[in-house]
């Protein structure tokens, strides 16, 4: 089902042969989506919703099918609950500016943890600013990689917005699944009243999300991260919401009544969708998750993953001056990335600084070897943990266990040069 079995389907290992650990940033497209988007523009390109013939027609038909599909893989009670934007950052900036603004205010507080991505930071940082809110954090513990909270404390009559990430783009899963955590956290904000909303961006192309579960009130997650194009993701938005959120965006096509003095709103989803939409890219999502659909068991993939990163997390404790980043045994269970910070050792017997994570991945690039190093857009994370980077390893569906095993044959001859020795 995985590894080379799956890769078949995606041009481009075809076109240039190399080994792939970047999936957390995006993964590659199956060739069923690249010509769903062809075919897009070959054969029925057109504006929606507005035109009266064929070609306007079958474009429209299309793109509310693929609200539909999307919608159904989170389980969103209604398609109308589904909103297309550009992605998770602008997901999660559409509801800092569309419903935060009007309903966030002076004194109240916003609670993050101290492990997000800057997309499911600044957006409470600026909002926090501009209405005198106070934005608090769930903080980290790094010796246990656990999160560090009592929900009554954190969680109280002042508490507006949860907003919380899923999995970590750093450090993979951060919430204890088997004590049920994330679902207790979120039962608790329900009963004081605060909206609660999920970063996905890491978790939706890995795992069943059901938003009813959850009863989570937003949820943001991108098409790039799994299998489908970039430039398009998808914001939920509670049903019972729609009449407190304002529209991001105004123009064309999401209108009931336009006069010179004033404007009535359609209902949702034209309410939240102003001018043409990204059209071929909506239609390349949904055949993104047709793929997942009937390729891909969820549960299994979860798994599988795991079991790389499992192989990965044993096989780079092998390596001297290796230190990974992340609750190990989590990761073990249903990770999909392992992120690790190399120390310099000795050479001459001077102590060296950490071999930085630019230069590890430049000389895997240098064996077609992707993976990712930086701070991750996770900058506040990388100096709690006292690191100016780390190298990352994101697995999907396509890799394998023998990739792993050259990337670390290849990872330690990096470590050999880069130490001087």
């Amino acid at each position: 089902m995985f590894g080379k079995r799956i890769k078949r389907y995606f041009p481009i290992f075809s076109n240039k042969p190399h080994i792939y650990f970047d999936n957390a940033a995006a993964t590659h497209k199956p060739k069923v989506v690249v010509d769903a988007i062809s075919d897009f523009y070959s054969t029925f390109n057109s504006n929606i919703y507005r035109g009266v013939y064929e070609l306007s027609e079958s474009a429209t038909e299309r793109y509310d099918q693929a609200r539909e599909s999307i919608s159904k893989f989170i389980n969103a009670a209604d398609a109308s609950e589904l909103i297309f934007t550009s992605g998770t950052t602008e997901s999660i900036n559409f509801v800092a500016d569309a419903w935060g603004l009007q309903n966030i205010k002076a004194g109240d507080e916003i609670l993050i943890t101290q492990v997000e991505h800057h997309a499911n930071l600044l957006p409470w940082q600026r909002l926090a600013n501009r209405v005198g809110a106070k934005l608090r954090f769930i903080n980290l513990d790094i010796e246990n990689w656990k999160l560090l909270f009592d929900e009554k404390d954190l969680i109280n009559e002042k508490t507006k917005l949860v907003a919380i990430t899923h999995h970590s783009n750093v450090l993979g899963p951060v919430w204890d699944k088997e004590s049920l955590q994330l679902e207790s956290f979120i039962k608790r904000a329900n009963l004081v009243g605060a909206k609660v909303l999920l970063d996905s961006a890491q978790s939706a192309p890995h795992e069943k999300i059901d938003v009813q579960k959850l009863n989570v009130d937003f949820l943001a997650f991108s098409a790039h991260k799994m299998c489908g194009p970039t430039g398009i993701g998808a914001l939920y938005i509670k049903k019972g919401l729609h009449d407190q959120v304002e529209p991001y965006q105004v123009g064309g096509s999401m209108v009931n009544e336009v006069s010179f003095e004033k404007s009535t709103w359609k209902e949702s989803p034209d309410k939240f969708e102003a001018g043409t939409p990204p059209i071929a890219q909506v239609i390349g999502f949904a055949q993104a998750i047709e793929f997942i659909n009937k390729n891909i068991n969820l549960d299994e993939l979860q798994k599988y993953e795991a079991e790389l990163c499992s192989f990965a997390i044993e096989e780079l404790e092998k390596i001297d001056g290796v230190k990974i980043l992340g609750n190990k045994e989590w990761m073990r269970a249903r990770g999909h990335l392992v992120s690790f910070v190399v120390d310099g050792g000795y050479s001459m017997g001077v102590h060296s600084e950490s071999v930085h994570a630019h230069d590890i991945a430049s000389y895997l690039d240098t064996k077609d070897i992707a993976v990712r190093a930086g701070h991750h857009c996770a900058q506040p994370l990388a100096n709690l943990l006292k690191v100016d980077s780390s190298v990352r390893f994101s697995f999907y569906m396509y890799n394998e266990k023998s990739e792993i095993e050259t990337a670390i044959k290849i990872l330690k001859e990096s470590i050999v040069f880069l130490r001087g020795k």
